[in-house]
Parts: C-alpha cells; sequence; structure tokens
C-alpha cells in the first residue's frame, strides 16, 4: 500500500510514562525513501518551539527504528542551578497494509431533555 514514518512520544511529565502517536508522515517512493527520511528526521525531528536550545541523542533500535532523547537545560527562578528536562520519541518505517475510515457518527436523538 504505502509507506510511512511514524512519531510516537513518551508523555512522562505527569508520570504516567505513556507512548501515543504524535506524527504520522507518509512518504513517496516506497520502503528506502521512507528509511532515508526516517533516519533523517531521527537527527532533526524536534518537539518544541526553539530547536537550537535542545540536546539529542539518537539510538538505533533495529534498521527501521530510532529512539530519540530530547534534552532541554532549564533554570527555575529560586532554584541553586539548572535541571535537564527531557521527553523520548521513537521514529520508525512503517508500510501500511490496511486502512478503514470510522463510521460516521450519528448526532444525538432527541428526547424529553433536548429539544
Amino acid at each position: 500500500m504505502s509507506w510511512y514514518v511514524l512519531v510516537e512520544a513518551n508523555k512522562s511529565w505527569s508520570g504516567d510514562n505513556t507512548w501515543e502517536l504524535v506524527d504520522r508522515i507518509p512518504v513517496e517512493g516506497g520502503p528506502d525513501a521512507a528509511l532515508a527520511r526516517a533516519e533523517e528526521m531521527s537527527r532533526t525531528y524536534v518537539r518544541g518551539v526553539e530547536p537550537e536550545r535542545f540536546g539529542r541523542l539518537v539510538f538505533r533500535l533495529s534498521p527501521t527504528s530510532w529512539l530519540v532523547e530530547q534534552t532541554e537545560s532549564v533554570w527555575y527562578e529560586g532554584s541553586t542551578s539548572p535541571s535537564i528536562l527531557s521527553q523520548h520519541m521513537r521514529i520508525s518505517v512503517a508500510e501500511l497494509v490496511m486502512a478503514r475510515e470510522p463510521v460516521p457518527a450519528a448526532p444525538p436523538k432527541k428526547g424529553w431533555l433536548r429539544k
């Protein structure tokens, strides 16, 4: 069918430590093009507004996936030293093998409470 680069991000700011799909990028040109795009994104994709402020570690997990640690140094008012905040992303190549649109939702039924 078609090839994508998927970006999953760890939502660990609140301590729940769950992952969610935050970006799905279609890539023309087959698996080789998707692999090249994913590898480039592992080095450049940034979640945040000022990419030059972030540090980065990139780990290749397999031939088609990377784990990226993005770090930022912040100095909170009243603190005696800076803190390092980190986010983690998984970037992977994937082939879409099935797609089905959701059934359209029906409007709420009018009842005695809805007029």
